[in-house]
């Protein structure tokens, strides 16, 4: 049976808030676990920006009359679980930045299928839904420097200048490069 105008506009705001709430949690799961001050500015960065789309995101309900439902406790702490134990024996800037690009990534296709089904939402709440999607793709764009970064050099990157920094990561991107044209000559023979 078809759903109702109501119940997709609400099945939409309610799975944006909750991919909200669980990158505000995972990233409060683990930034104290980061020794890093550029990637710990910029996971308090990204805290804050989805701090704000959650403001954004309940006023929206109160807009549309649509009651928010957060994870429940068990999503929360096996999200909990999960970060504790992949950082029990690395906490290099590289693990922290994949284990959110993991998160971001499954929020992402969670976002976009939600989308796909909900293209006769209201249109302040698809394209807020958009936004949303948009942003989390720019976290992961902006995370990718810290898997780029040699773990050795990663760990102490902090000592790194910012100039020091930003070289060591295209070096590694010309590497990356490179070597993927070398294998894809290798596959021509």
């Amino acid at each position: 049976m078809p759903k109702s105008m109501k119940e997709l506009n609400s099945n939409l705001l309610i799975a944006i808030f909750q991919n909200l709430q669980t990158a505000k949690q995972s990233i409060n799961n683990v930034i104290e676990k980061v020794n890093d001050s550029r990637l710990k500015k910029e996971l308090k960065i990204q805290f804050k920006e989805y701090d704000n789309l959650s403001e954004s995101c309940e006023d929206l309900a109160k807009v549309y009359e649509i009651e928010l439902v957060n994870n429940n406790f068990f999503t929360k702490a096996r999200m909990w679980l999960s970060v504790n134990f992949a950082t029990l024996m690395d906490k290099s800037n590289r693990k922290i930045a994949s284990i959110n690009i993991v998160g971001t990534t499954m929020g992402i296709i969670d976002l976009m299928s939600v989308l796909s089904d909900c293209k006769k939402c209201k249109k302040e709440l698809f394209q807020f839904g958009k936004r949303v999607l948009e942003y989390e793709e720019s976290n992961i764009e902006k995370l990718k420097p810290y898997i780029l970064v040699e773990n050795n050099k990663s760990n102490q990157s902090s000592s790194l200048s910012d100039e020091e920094y930003k070289n060591e990561v295209k070096k590694n991107n010309k590497q990356i490069k490179n070597s993927r044209t070398s294998n894809d000559e290798d596959i021509e023979e």
